[in-house]
């Protein structure tokens, strides 16, 4: 694998990392894997740098052109906001301010970026805010020792999930994305380049349940989410739902969720357009589990 220009994309999850390798040039999946951490590895680079090198090592990936970490969305600031006309020109400030209002602590203990959605300077502009802890961010950027394997790139799973989307599927009608994780489930409704809604499902009634009856539990209040996102925000209502996430891989919470949903349109999303998948999972690896990772990796390809 030495001679192929690889590109390494990683969701950090609470105590893991799903990983997903790909060969640039052939814009094919070389690899997936889930890793288990045991700490934090937002918290704790040096866990975060040796499992990933002994997986490497293990998996004969002697070196790989960048990394790209991305984060749950539930662990970072995610907001559609309006920037009148006057704040154009001060945008950076106006957007710390909006952080400060949001979480009612210090804007300087957020990295904070953002991405234009629509309007002009004559007009204002709709942007999407993105803002995750600084803390993070640095150990990030100076908490490895392998340089060579130290994040170039870090974004939100939902944008990244997004940028997968765009380079094989380009999706021009509104779907519901369901990314269903034993740390919580992500929803996000979305046409292409166009973030319309975003909601959460917290796990934590699951504690203590049975498998049945966390996962009926789940899909209700998955459920009832989307109900909740029609009712306030019509622009939403969709019929087409995609699942992907850790709880995609397993075949009694798709059947249950299939059930629930108001149409019953459920699609797994583990099958892309203009870009190769591996043959199988035999180390461990989910392309279901893994798809931030991917969208991640792609954003850093060169020349995509």
């Amino acid at each position: 694998m030495s001679e192929q220009k690889l590109y390494m994309g990683v969701e950090v999850a609470d105590a893991s990392l799903k990983v997903a390798v790909i060969d640039g040039a052939n814009r094919s999946v070389i690899k997936t894997a889930v890793l288990e951490t045991e700490t934090s590895p937002l918290n704790d680079a040096f866990a975060f740098e040796s499992v990933l090198e002994g997986w490497m090592e293990f998996s004969g990936i002697e070196e790989v052109q960048s990394v790209a970490v991305t984060v749950p969305a539930f662990r970072a600031l995610i907001r559609q906001i309006y920037v009148p006309k006057e704040g154009i020109k001060f945008i950076d400030d106006y957007l710390k301010w909006q952080v400060r209002l949001i979480t009612n602590s210090n804007e300087n203990d957020y990295v904070i970026d953002y991405q234009v959605l629509s309007g002009s300077e004559e007009l204002g502009e709709t942007v999407m805010l993105i803002a995750v802890r600084e803390q993070w961010v640095d150990n990030m950027r100076k908490g490895f020792r392998n340089k060579s394997l130290a994040p170039k790139v870090m974004d939100v799973d939902v944008l990244s999930i997004m940028n997968l989307l765009d380079y094989t599927e380009k999706p021009k009608e509104l779907e519901c994305f369901i990314k269903a994780d034993f740390g919580g489930v992500t929803l996000f409704w979305c046409t292409k380049d166009n973030l319309k809604a975003l909601r959460f499902v917290s796990t934590l009634p699951l504690v203590n349940k049975t498998k049945e009856e966390a996962f009926d539990i789940l899909a209700k209040a998955i459920k009832e989410q989307i109900e909740l996102a029609k009712e306030e925000n019509g622009a939403v209502d969709t019929e087409k739902f995609a699942l992907c996430g850790e709880m995609a891989d397993d075949p009694l919470f798709v059947e249950l969720l299939q059930q629930t949903l108001p149409s019953g349109d459920l699609r797994l999303l583990n099958v892309f357009e203009n870009i190769e998948l591996p043959a199988d999972d035999s180390e461990g690896g989910s392309i279901l589990s893994s798809t931030a990772a991917i969208g991640a990796a792609l954003s850093s390809v060169e020349g995509l």
